[in-house]
């Protein structure tokens, strides 16, 4: 596909990402985070990832698990590090070790929980949520992050669809 035909991709995916952009500003108002400015990120984070797991629906559901198994991550890496709280300084850094452990052994599952680079990914997004969105609680952090996972998907499974139909139409 000479270049004439090919930009029409990346105009019809910024054209995508301009309309999700326009949605987060409408939506991030009535999250039951006060004073955010909006949460895109973690949409393009995932959106990025459907394709980094295959362009396919069960690329899109690994990554949605992945992200449900980075937030519980996170969560236990949270919880253990407070039972561990009379260790000081190493009461993180142990309950990272601990947890990540598994974490990195979900590759072997070789099911829809295997997409270990979306449990990273999750799980850093979950800690930025705690750490830098005044208000944050877990609860919220984890329902507002699956939401725009799955906005990303939803996002990724259109690119990749339109572009098929794209592709087929000028071949």
């Amino acid at each position: 596909m000479d270049f004439k035909k090919f930009i029409v991709i990346p105009i019809f995916i910024g054209f995508l990402a301009c309309t999700f952009v326009a949605l987060d500003q409408l939506i991030s108002p009535y999250l039951p985070i006060a004073g955010n400015k909006g949460f895109g990120w973690v949409t393009f984070q995932a959106w990025a990832m459907y394709f980094m797991a295959g362009c396919t629906l069960k690329g899109g559901a690994r990554t949605f698990l992945g992200y449900v198994m980075g937030i519980i991550s996170a969560i236990l890496i949270i919880k253990l590090a407070g039972v561990l709280g009379s260790a000081g300084f190493w009461a993180v850094p142990l309950a990272v070790f601990v947890i990540v452990i598994p974490m990195c052994s979900m590759e072997r599952a070789h099911s829809l929980i295997d997409f270990v680079p979306a449990l990273f990914v999750s799980s850093a997004v979950f800690f930025a949520f705690m750490n830098y969105i005044p208000n944050a609680t877990m609860g919220t952090s984890a329902l507002i992050i699956l939401l725009y996972c799955a906005i990303g998907m939803v996002y990724g499974i259109v690119t990749v669809w339109l572009r098929g139909l794209y592709e087929k139409a000028v071949s």
